[in-house]
């Protein structure tokens, strides 16, 4: 009896995770306004209706879609000692995790996704990082740290560099590496 009240629950956590994987790819292709319910659940394998049982729409399901993918641990969960070049090997070596840039840059085009981007990278991003660096302005480091990777992954993703394409040039990358050294020293 156990196991049927557990299998549809692990069927509903694997159709959920499918949709919301879906959703990253294709609003990091398409952008938000472009994107269709009816793309994100071809790609995953269900029926559109689904999308609406399990998020509430297409606004919420961008809304959990970038909220996965702002994960605060990528910079947080490094020394601060050797934070510089550890977090330019955490951004600069390729990865298959999926970049919210393109999904943040493609909603500024709708008011509503523009909102729910901008709340995110207060509260996944800014915050979180205002609380790493800590003590008095921990506020304008966690503003030139998102300056700064924000350059780099516009240049590398969203309008690409032949600098920043594949291995990033190593005199760019120690730069970089001193930069955001100097952003947790300071």
């Amino acid at each position: 009896m156990e196991t049927t009240i557990e299998a549809p629950a692990r069927d509903a956590d694997r159709t959920r995770a499918a949709i919301l994987h879906a959703a990253q790819q294709i609003f990091a292709a398409k952008g938000f306004a472009e994107a269709g319910v009816r793309d994100i659940t071809a790609l995953a394998g269900v029926n559109p209706s689904l999308v609406s049982r399990y998020f509430g729409g297409k606004l919420k399901l961008f809304e959990a879609a970038l909220d996965a993918a702002l994960d605060p641990r990528l910079m947080t969960d490094l020394p601060k000692d050797r934070f510089g070049k550890l977090i330019v090997a955490r951004f600069a070596d390729e990865d298959d995790r999926i970049s919210p840039l393109p999904m943040m840059f493609s909603a500024a085009a709708d008011s509503e996704a523009r909102a729910i981007a901008q709340r995110l990278l207060r509260d996944r991003v800014f915050e979180p990082l205002k609380h790493w660096f800590g003590g008095e302005g921990a506020d304008v480091k966690a503003a030139r740290f998102m300056m700064v990777s924000l350059g780099f992954f516009a240049y590398r993703d969203q309008l690409p560099l032949a600098e920043f394409a594949g291995r990033v040039e190593p005199r760019l990358r120690q730069w970089l590496e001193r930069e955001f050294q100097a952003i947790v020293d300071e």
